[in-house]
């Protein structure tokens, strides 16, 4: 964890404080869209159907040195249909989904951030697109509630974590920017970028010529909001566009083409049960 800017003062430490016995119900949506770019020529990519999840996580314990272990369940999950999805893809997409609510299981997040524990099994003949984007979702979510600053910081800190997830978000030099701070929570603006070096392209987008090569660039941004008592965001919003640059420099046929992908991930917190209130309904319906 890299202190970029300490920002303001006054400083004070960035520190979540789980509720344990706490339960909190969030809502997840990932969607992604692309275009194609080859000899001036724009054409979009596939429709990949956008999926839509409902966790809720149990706060089990906090121990002295910060890490947090937690019980959570996946109650839902459902297909965000894009306009030209072939109904056979759906069909078989919705069978795929459809043993995971239900799903339960315990993560831990260490004080630095490292996320353990947090996994979904998903089927093995799971279609690509979907399992990434799933992955992706648990990733991010297994770490989010630790991306803070190890010192004391104030308003306009600016600091660079290890951004838990996979794909585009792995290995992206990411900035974390705090914007406001309240006695109940705080925040934070994110902005991440990366640039590979260039790579072999992989075989089926070599020509006969062959001498291609690939570099990817990722730009992304977005924001999220955290209360002190909560282990993940109440609103969390990225925004990732990824763009493969496929290159050929041969001088008597070069080759240029270009895919965009846009990934768009949005949190929202459905309900939040404190201990006391989880006990009090217990007792009621006694």
């Amino acid at each position: 964890m890299k202190v970029l800017d300490r920002g303001s003062a006054p400083h004070a430490p960035l520190r979540l404080s789980p509720l344990v016995g706490s339960v909190q119900r969030i809502r997840v949506r990932t969607e992604s869209h692309g275009v194609i770019k080859d000899a001036g020529q724009k054409s979009p990519l596939p429709p990949v159907p956008g999926v839509q999840m409902v966790l809720a996580a149990e706060v089990l314990g906090v121990s002295t040195s910060g890490e947090v272990r937690f019980h959570f369940t996946l109650e839902s999950a459902a297909l965000l249909i894009q306009p030209g999805t072939p109904p056979q893809a759906v069909e078989k997409l919705h069978a795929q989904l459809e043993p995971l609510p239900g799903l339960k299981g315990e993560g831990r997040v260490s004080a630095d951030g490292r996320a353990q524990g947090f996994t979904l099994k998903l089927p093995a003949d799971m279609a690509p697109p979907l399992r990434e984007q799933l992955q992706q979702v648990t990733s991010t979510l297994g770490g989010l509630g630790r991306i803070l600053p190890t010192e004391a910081v104030g308003l306009g800190a600016r600091w660079s974590p290890p951004l838990p997830g996979k794909g585009p978000l792995a290995g992206a030099r990411t900035t974390l920017e705090l914007k406001t701070r309240e006695a109940t929570g705080f925040g934070l603006r994110l902005e991440l970028e990366s640039t590979s070096k260039p790579q072999p392209a992989p075989e089926n987008l070599r020509t006969t010529r062959g001498g291609e090569s690939l570099r990817t660039y990722v730009q992304g941004q977005g924001g999220c909001t955290f209360s002190l008592d909560r282990l993940w965001p109440t609103r969390f919003e990225l925004e990732v566009e990824t763009r493969l640059a496929l290159r050929a420099e041969d001088k008597d046929s070069p080759r240029r083409m270009d895919s965009f992908a846009t990934l768009q991930m949005r949190l929202r917190e459905l309900s939040f049960s404190p201990p006391q209130a989880r006990v009090a309904n217990s007792t009621a319906r006694r």
